[in-house]
């Protein structure tokens, strides 16, 4: 009924009011002359990410926790962009660490919690050791860096005037739930619960949480990650296509510099916030009138993926137990 009303305001007009009930106000968050303080960014998406706002003339510390591939990827940023990096080694899963880190870095205008570790397992079989390593580094870790960041991104933008950021890596995984990825989707869907807090939070001071949603990415720890994965999940993961490490940090760092809360990837991506948009933040009146009008058609086409995800697992185990 909802639905059907809304149709019947006239564009510009639901329009106009989007522009009056978006929040946060859209901002531009510079990156040229701003420290930009990156964890996991030895690697993969990270490393991209570090490369691509070197570029940009930002000042780059990067984090990870084996020295030779910091060592390396600072070598591999200057090689590219002819400029030098801070690296910082630290566990995530280490508070006083990351502190350490960051109060050798100095303070931080745009915070990227890009760490993240997976091992897709189902749950009866997972030990319970893993479940909680993912938990500690995906979800805790990204507490310890914005608890040890905040005070000094507070004063920060306070003494400049210009906006800051926390953006938080999250994944697909984070929005639906797979086959497979119970512990893993489960310290992902906490990064939304913790970035839509946080933003309430933090808005007065003119910080910016960005939440960016990956797909399966090519990196190292996706290749490992393949090796381990049930049959099931593949089939599964596979319906969704994947992307190379540099269009993602593209992709978000334009996400981070608009001052975007929710940062899809790729088209499914796009779809899934959509779909699951919900009570996120929204600063785009043009996207929120996406999301107004297509959130109806967006809950058809899940419950089109559920029905295909739910037979794929009825016909796998069907077969198998025949042949079992």
């Amino acid at each position: 009924m909802a639905a059907a009303l809304l149709l019947l305001v006239p564009p510009v007009g639901l329009l106009a009011a989007l522009a009056f009930l978006t929040r946060p106000r859209a901002a531009r968050i510079p990156l040229k002359g701003r420290h930009v303080f990156i964890t996991g960014g030895s690697s993969g998406i990270g490393l991209a990410l570090a490369t691509a706002a070197a570029r940009e003339g930002a000042r780059v510390s990067i984090l990870a926790r084996n020295a030779a591939r910091l060592d390396d990827a600072r070598a591999a940023i200057r090689l590219a962009t002819g400029q030098d990096v801070g690296v910082h080694q630290a566990d995530v899963r280490d508070a006083a660490a990351v502190a350490r880190a960051l109060d050798e870095a100095g303070p931080v205008d745009v915070l990227v919690c890009n760490h993240g570790v997976f091992v897709p397992q189902e749950l009866e079989k997972q030990d319970m050791e893993e479940v909680k390593w993912m938990v500690d580094i995906n979800l805790m870790g990204t507490f310890h860096l914005i608890k040890a960041a905040l005070p000094a991104m507070k004063a920060r933008t306070r003494e400049t005037s210009l906006p800051a950021s926390i953006a938080i890596m999250s994944s697909q995984a984070g929005q639906v739930g797979v086959y497979g990825y119970t512990a893993y989707s489960a310290s992902k869907f906490a990064l939304t619960g913790l970035a839509e807090s946080l933003q309430h939070e933090v808005v007065s001071d003119d910080i910016h949480v960005s939440l960016i949603f990956p797909p399966d990415t090519e990196t190292p720890g996706l290749v490992e990650e393949k090796k381990k994965r049930p049959e099931l999940t593949t089939i599964i993961a596979d319906s969704s296509g994947g992307m190379k490490a540099d269009d993602v940090a593209m992709k978000a760092l334009n996400g981070i510099k608009s001052g975007r809360f929710i940062v899809p990837c790729n088209f499914e991506g796009a779809m899934l916030a959509i779909a699951t948009s919900g009570l996120t933040p929204q600063s785009s009146p043009l996207i929120a009138f996406v999301e107004v009008i297509g959130a109806g058609l967006m809950r058809f086409v899940a419950l089109c993926f559920q029905w295909n995800w739910f037979s794929t697992i009825e016909n796998w185990y069907a077969k198998n137990k025949k042949h079992g």
